[in-house]
């Protein structure tokens, strides 16, 4: 018992030291992460839809709520593919809402893993509890973690410490099989995360060692060259879940990637998008400097540094040293984007290397280098043969300290008593100076081994803390909370559009407030903030009027009425009205005549100017199968619509083709009385089905085949992993 005490004693207090750090969202009920366009209005719809989802038992694969059905898992983004959504997703509800303090927690539970499994790698490289605590604190409160409030990003970051922990073991020819096939494994999971670039900065990490190990004697080694396969196909295997469907879905939509237009997946990100989301020059000395950067945050803190040139100096003869040093500081090249050549010689030779589009996410490569080398110079001070860099890079820190101070005091002056920048670049000088007292105490041996790591964790949480991120808002920040305020708002017109007949949309006009709130509240909606849309939906003219009365678009909620014809049917407290279009089309009908066009262009003719005529007549870009026509009426009802499921009452006077207004998507199956038959793309992006005289029960299902050999992937890998672990530690190897 007290054996497992003390081997959980320093995680326990690790994770202590994260939950404290962040206070204001574990101890009080004044902050929250969520907040912005992109995490209000995007992520945390996303999260509801998933949550609901979950509770209906069934798994989240389609989004019915945004564009008239957007697939969830191959969007990516949504992150819907990794395990610890699942596990924020399935528990309890208050009101049909995930509750405030989980999504805090997940906020920190993300940063707490990302603390542990650096905690964990620099154990295996065989560092102290103390200086592995240290190291740990480095990489998850550093400016990427600190900085980044996507969920999807942070996500993909943690797993940064296990890949490299079997990697390097596998390196050092420990369990090389079973090491690579864990280290391609945690790979995969991080690209289950929901966004692709920090993975795909992984990869070429882990490709420069591998390729380090596999040509470290100067000639090929064919066993780390195996090993390097193994941990390629354990990577592709555990990430297929997410990778497979994220392929599909980029193979028939278009992406908004900073370029003038959306992109299509066979037109690459252009490069000045790269250089334009690079880290600057100026942003270097964000490094140290908390607050100065321009996309993501570089900082990792003077004391940090001071910790990385002893670990650097002192220990430069350890392979492992060497190796994160280069990690590190190819990341930092990287990130740099137009600044270096490697990011643009990599942009151009490495296959999809341009769908990162952003080069200064990589600084999470960095600070993951600089946390492993901060915890090896920690581990520095305790040693038995005090090394003379202690002493060197102590008054370093204190002629930095002493000179930026100086400078600052210059400006200071010279600006009439005020500085004309962030005050927190005063806070560097301090801690320059306190780490240089703190070696130098080291070197004349005032301070014992204990009492250095404990007072370097202290000023590593100091000096780290002083960073003015903008990840945590105050939730009386009004100004701040405008997307927020409006995705939990107007809940009573939600309410009301929910109990009305039918299965219909609503439009919000003008911007007045965003369509991600029908998501949220489960209101399916017309339009919606997303990273891309499928391009056959794209492709239409989503922005007319008869678009919307095509796709079932009843609702308009707006202050005044709409220039279109419309009633007026509810008002909400917020003033917000609802009105009702009489030209609606219902969102299922049948149709008794087909005809073929030649393009797109003129499909959009047709629904622009014969609207009327797409009630008895629908048009498709290929050969229509044969129909009958007769002069009988049709009864055509959507009686069941969930998220990935729909069911359809059709009593047809002759063979028709019944249409439901939702976006056609490889994936979806359609069954006529149980028997599977063919769905077509109608109307540009619409779901046709062809269906016999008489009375029929029309279900359409969900099942995408990238979806289910993803999932079979994933399974397979890390049941390979483990047995090949078991195997190789009953051996002995």
């Amino acid at each position: 018992m007290l054996r497992v005490l003390a081997r959980v004693r320093a995680p326990l207090l690790l994770f202590a030291i994260i939950a404290g750090f962040y206070w204001k969202l574990t101890l009080t009920r004044q902050y929250d992460w969520i907040w912005g366009a992109d995490l209000a209005a995007q992520v945390l719809p996303w999260f509801e839809v998933a949550a609901r989802q979950f509770h209906h038992g069934s798994f989240p694969l389609w989004d019915p709520y945004l564009w008239a059905g957007q697939p969830l898992l191959g969007q990516a983004q949504p992150g819907v593919a990794y395990p610890l959504n699942w596990l924020l997703f399935a528990l309890p509800l208050h009101d049909g809402r995930i509750l405030q303090g989980a999504l805090q927690w997940y906020f920190v539970i993300i940063r707490m893993m990302a603390a542990f499994f650096c905690y964990l790698l620099c154990r295996d490289l065989r560092l102290s509890r103390t200086a592995s605590i240290a190291g740990g604190i480095v990489f998850a409160l550093s400016g990427f973690f600190a900085a980044t409030g996507w969920p999807q990003m942070a996500n993909g970051a943690v797993w940064l410490p296990l890949v490299f922990l079997f990697l390097l073991r596998a390196g050092r020819g420990r369990n090389p099989v079973a090491s690579a096939a864990l280290s391609g494994l945690f790979l995969g999971v991080a690209w289950l995360s929901g966004h692709h670039q920090v993975p795909m900065f992984a990869v070429l990490a882990a490709a420069g060692s591998w390729l380090y190990f596999i040509f470290r004697q100067g000639r090929p080694d064919l066993r780390m060259a195996r090993a390097a396969a193994i941990a390629m196909l354990f990577t592709a295997l555990a990430g297929a879940f997410q990778i497979l469907p994220a392929y599909e879905y980029g193979r028939h939509a278009k992406r908004w990637a900073g370029a003038p237009e959306p992109l299509s997946w066979n037109q690459p990100v252009p490069y000045f998008v790269h250089d334009k989301y690079g880290l600057k020059g100026t942003d270097l000395i964000g490094i140290v400097i908390p607050g100065v950067r321009t996309h993501f945050d570089p900082f990792i803190g003077i004391v940090a540094l001071s910790l990385v040139f002893l670990g650097v100096a002192a220990g430069w003869r350890d392979q492992a040293v060497r190796l994160m040093a280069a990690v590190g500081l190819a990341g930092l090249l990287y990130a740099l984007a137009n600044y270096t050549v490697l990011q643009g010689f990599l942009y151009s030779v490495v296959p999809a290397l341009d769908k990162a589009r952003t080069p200064s996410a990589a600084v999470v490569i960095f600070q993951f280098g600089a946390a492993v080398l901060a915890a090896f110079g920690l581990d520095r001070l305790g040693a038995a043969d005090p090394s003379p860099w202690t002493k060197r890079v102590a008054w370093v820190a204190a002629g930095f300290g002493a000179f930026t101070s100086a400078v600052i005091l210059v400006v200071f002056y010279s600006n009439k008593l005020s500085l004309p920048f962030d005050d927190h670049a005063v806070l560097p000088c301090l801690f320059a100076l306190l780490v240089a007292v703190l070696l130098y105490g080291v070197h004349r041996g005032h301070l014992s081994a204990r009492q250095a790591g404990g007072l370097a964790i202290l000023l590593l949480l100091f000096d780290l803390g002083s960073d003015p991120v903008p990840t945590i808002g105050e939730r009386a920040d009004k100004g701040r909370n405008t997307e927020i305020e409006q995705m939990r708002a107007n809940s009573d017109i939600a309410e009301f559009l929910k109990t009305q007949p039918g299965y219909f949309r609503a439009n919000i006009p003008d911007d007045a407030f965003l369509a991600n709130w029908g998501a949220y509240h489960g209101v399916e909606m017309w339009g919606g903030l997303l990273a891309g849309i499928t391009d056959n939906l794209l492709g239409f003219g989503f922005h007319r009027y008869q678009s919307r009365m095509l796709y079932g678009v009843a609702y308009t909620i707006a202050v005044r009425p709409p220039a279109e014809p419309a009633e007026q049917i509810f008002a909400g407290a917020s003033g917000m009205k609802v009105y009702r279009h009489p030209e609606v089309f219902p969102r299922t009908f049948a149709v008794h005549t087909l005809m073929r066009v030649r393009d797109r262009a003129a499909g959009d003719q047709i629904a622009d100017r014969h609207l009327a005529g797409l009630r008895t007549t629908a048009f498709l870009l290929e050969a229509p199968p044969a129909v009958e026509t007769c002069s009988a009426a049709d009864e055509v009802t959507l009686y069941d619509h969930r998220a990935s499921f729909v069911a359809i009452r059709a009593r047809l006077a002759c063979t028709g083709m019944v249409i439901l207004s939702d976006t056609y998507f490889p994936g979806w199956h359609a069954y006529v009385d149980g028997a599977s038959t063919r769905i077509y793309e109608v109307n540009e992006a619409m779901r046709g089905v062809v269906v016999p005289t008489g009375q029929h029960t029309v279900t359409m299902r969900y099942r995408p085949a990238s979806a289910t050999i993803g999932g079979v992937c994933g399974i397979t890998a890390l049941l390979g992993a483990l047995v090949l672990w078991l195997t190789q530690r009953s051996r002995g190897a």
